[in-house]
C-alpha cells in the first residue's frame, strides 16, 4: 500500500451515500476496480457461500491513534465489511501484475505500487497493525469456504467417457488453420471422432486422461494432469504443440470460478499451454447438467 512502506492490504473503501445509497457489494466492486483495475463478473465473481461461517464477514474496529482522516474528522470507529470474490481469469491467476491497473482509476488517486497473491496467514502477519483485527476476523471466517472450495474442485465432474459433438464446436477449423493445417485438412480434422476417458488421480483434484484414436478404442496418448506447473514431452508430428520432431511444451493447471458454469459447482479446470505456436488456454467445466 502507498505511503505505508512495507505494508500490504486488500482493496478497500466506504460505502458511497446519496440518493441512491451503494450496497456493499456494489461498493466493494466499484473500489476493486477504481483501486486494481478487476471488474466484478469478468475477471472475477463473487464468492457463492453455501456453507456456515464461524463469525460474520465484518467487524467494528476503533481509529483512535490512527492518524486517519476518519480521526481527524471525530468518528472514533468503522465497521468493515468483507466482500469475497473469486478469480475467474487465467492470466490473473497466474499473474496479477500483468493484469491489474494501479493508476488510480474514476479520476480516484493510485493507493497501491504493487500486487500479488498471498495466503490469509501470510496477509495477516503484514497488514498494517492499526488495521490487522479485521483481518484476524477474515482470517477465521475463510476457513470453511476455503474447504468448501477444495471439495469443489474435488468432486467428480469430469469422470467417464467424453466425445466431441462437432455440430456444436465453434472456432475449431479457424483454430486448426492457426496451427498450420490447410482449410480442407482442418475442416476434415474438425469433423474426426475426439474421445477422452476422464478418472480422478490420487488427490482427486487432479485427472488422468487417456485420448483415443479416431476408432475410439484404439488408445492414442494418457496424460496426467497434475495442478500446478509441469511439461509434458511429445513425439513426432503434433498439429496443437507444432513441429515434426516433439519437443517439450509448459503447461499449467489450476481452478477457476466460471461464470457459465452451473450454479451447483461454478468452477472450471483449466489447462495453461506453452506451444511453438503460442499459448493455449483450455477451460473445462459443467453446464445444463
Amino acid at each position: 500500500r502507498m505511503g505505508k512502506s512495507g505494508s500490504w492490504q486488500t482493496p478497500q473503501g466506504g460505502v458511497d451515500g446519496g440518493p441512491k445509497q451503494e450496497t456493499v457489494i456494489e461498493a466493494a466492486s466499484r473500489e476493486l476496480y477504481e483501486e486494481v483495475g478487476l471488474k466484478n463478473n469478468d475477471h472475477v465473481i463473487l464468492e457463492q457461500i453455501d456453507c456456515e461461517l464461524p463469525v460474520p464477514l465484518k467487524c467494528k474496529y476503533k481509529t483512535t491513534g490512527t492518524g486517519s482522516w476518519l480521526e481527524k474528522e471525530g468518528f472514533v470507529g468503522q465497521e468493515l465489511n468483507w466482500v469475497i470474490f473469486r478469480c475467474a481469469n487465467s492470466n490473473l491467476e497466474r499473474d496479477p501484475s500483468q493484469m491489474t491497473n494501479l493508476s488510480g482509476l474514476n479520476g480516484e488517486d493510485p493507493e497501491f505500487s504493487a500486487v500479488r497473491w498471498e495466503n490469509i496467514d501470510w496477509v495477516v502477519d503484514n497488514v498494517w497493525e492499526k488495521k490487522a483485527r479485521p483481518y484476524r476476523v477474515l482470517q477465521e471466517a475463510l476457513q470453511p469456504l476455503m474447504k468448501r472450495w477444495d471439495e469443489r474442485c474435488a468432486e467428480p465432474l469430469f469422470t467417464g467417457r467424453w466425445a466431441r459433438d462437432a455440430s456444436r464446436s465453434v472456432g475449431v477449423v479457424e483454430g486448426l488453420i492457426a496451427r498450420g493445417l490447410s482449410e480442407e485438412k482442418a475442416t476434415k480434422k474438425a469433423e474426426e471422432p475426439y474421445i477422452q476417458d476422464w478418472q480422478q488421480h490420487r488427490d482427486k483434484r487432479e485427472w488422468s486422461v487417456l485420448t483415443y484414436d479416431i476408432d475410439g478404442e484404439t488408445p492414442r496418448r494418457e496424460l496426467l494432469y497434475p495442478l500446478g506447473d509441469f511439461e509434458e514431452v511429445f513425439e513426432g508430428e503434433s498439429t496443437l504443440f507444432g513441429g515434426t520432431d516433439g519437443g517439450v511444451v509448459k503447461r499449467s493447471c489450476f481452478y477457476l470460478a466460471e461464470i457459465d458454469a452451473d450454479e451447483s459447482n461454478p468452477i472450471a479446470h483449466v489447462t495453461v499451454s506453452e506451444t511453438p505456436r503460442g499459448k493455449e488456454e483450455s477451460l473445462r467445466y459443467m453446464k445444463n447438467g
